[in-house]
């Protein structure tokens, strides 16, 4: 997964934003759109969902997006808010449809602070 990531970052331009940030924003905004779509139509079983592609997506792209949030960033805060919710929902069992829309609207929140709409 990461080497697709990378490679697609690589070739960033055009379609995607160059710039690092938006990149990953703008990846992560439709991982996030597919991610809770997906679970919203099985909310009895979203860790279907979070194990597999979509769930690896958010992920390496949270990662990479984690990377760039520095302490000096206006979004800091409300990114570290984003990045707990997110480990959990990935890494802890069981998660709830409740917990992954929390975190769904925890990214949102950043995309507002930082003043990004990745679907502009």
């Amino acid at each position: 997964m990461i080497p697709r990531y990378e490679k697609l970052f690589a070739e960033s331009g055009g379609i995607t934003p160059s710039d690092p940030l938006e990149f990953h924003l703008h990846h992560l905004a439709r991982y996030w759109s597919r991610l809770l779509g997906f679970c919203r139509q099985s909310p009895s079983n979203p860790e279907a969902c979070i194990d597999g592609d979509l769930g690896a997506c958010v992920q390496v792209g949270s990662e990479f997006t984690h990377k760039l949030i520095t302490a000096d960033s206006p979004v800091y805060g409300r990114w570290q808010d984003y990045w707990t919710q997110t480990q959990a929902i990935l890494h802890q069992r069981p998660v709830s449809i409740d917990a992954i829309e929390s975190a769904h609207r925890a990214f949102e929140a950043c995309l507002v602070d930082l003043r990004y709409d990745p679907w502009a």
